[in-house]
């Protein structure tokens, strides 16, 4: 039972893992990050542990030394547990995969969004925000010229 633990990554493990080959406490790590040391802990600790957004994974990568993205195949089991999806973890997750090109993640979870109807509305609402974000971008594009 043991090997199996080790050989399931998780986002906690992987997290566990690189906090402890730095040193860096928990403490430490939030005070890199710039996270509250109590969050940081209810996301490694909780029981249930507390979910962690795409922003604060993204400060994490940073305070490690990993590109944009890292862990980002990991992050889906924020997002859905049990057969139930947060919209509000999945949603700027999916954008943000979007922002940085992780076609691979968006394709895992789309498929997986697309077994159930009543899920389309969530890929509705991440088109509709990179279809926004993409008009400013070019409208605040256009305001530099």
């Amino acid at each position: 039972m043991g090997m199996q633990i080790l050989l399931h990554r998780t986002l906690r493990s992987e997290l566990e893992r690189n906090m402890k080959e730095r040193g860096y406490t928990i403490s430490k790590t939030a005070e890199l990050s710039g996270m509250n040391p109590g969050n940081l802990s209810g996301i490694l600790n909780g029981n249930p542990p507390r979910a962690i957004t795409i922003r604060q994974l993204d400060v994490l990568a940073k305070v490690f030394g990993y590109e944009q993205g890292w862990l980002y195949e990991l992050y889906p089991e924020e997002c859905i547990s049990e057969g139930k999806v947060s919209r509000p973890r999945l949603i700027p997750y999916l954008v943000r995969c979007a922002e940085i090109g992780r076609q691979d993640c968006i394709e895992i979870v789309s498929s997986y969004l697309l077994e159930n109807p009543k899920n389309l509305v969530i890929l509705f609402s991440v088109a509709e925000q990179l279809f926004e974000s993409g008009k400013k971008e070019k409208h605040c594009h256009f305001m530099k010229s």
